[in-house]
C-alpha cells in the first residue's frame, strides 16, 4: 500500500469517525442519515477501488 493510499484511507476513517462522533453527541435523524450516507460512500469506494484498505494497522489511540 503506498504512502498516499494509507493517508486517503486514513482520512476517510477520520471523516466517518467524526460524523458518527456527532450523531452520538447530537442523535438525530439528520445526523443517523449522515452517518449512514459516509458509510455507504467508504463501502463504494473500497468495492471500486477508489481508496485501498489496509490488510492490518497499528492503532494507537
Amino acid at each position: 500500500m503506498s504512502k498516499t493510499s494509507r493517508y486517503e484511507w486514513r482520512d476517510q476513517q477520520a471523516s466517518l469517525h467524526e460524523r458518527m462522533k456527532g450523531f452520538l453527541q447530537n442523535p438525530g435523524n439528520e445526523q443517523l442519515e449522515a452517518v449512514v450516507a459516509e458509510m455507504r460512500a467508504y463501502a463504494d469506494a473500497a468495492k471500486s477501488g477508489h481508496i485501498e484498505i489496509p490488510q492490518s494497522w497499528t492503532s494507537y489511540s
